[in-house]
């Protein structure tokens, strides 16, 4: 019995976890604050520290 109700629980968590997350193109909102056009331009730039 305690295994039929374990499987039970995986396949509903299984179910709610399948069910999350967007459709399509993901947009990435405006920056809180700041100025937009540098979070774009932070984001582009290599990071020199990556290779090391």
């Amino acid at each position: 019995m305690k295994r039929l109700y374990s499987l039970i629980l995986i396949l509903l968590g299984t179910a709610s976890l399948a069910a999350c997350g967007l459709r399509g193109d993901l947009e990435r909102p405006e920056p809180m604050w700041g100025h937009p056009q540098d979070a774009e331009t932070a984001a582009d730039t290599p990071d020199d520290s990556a290779g090391r």
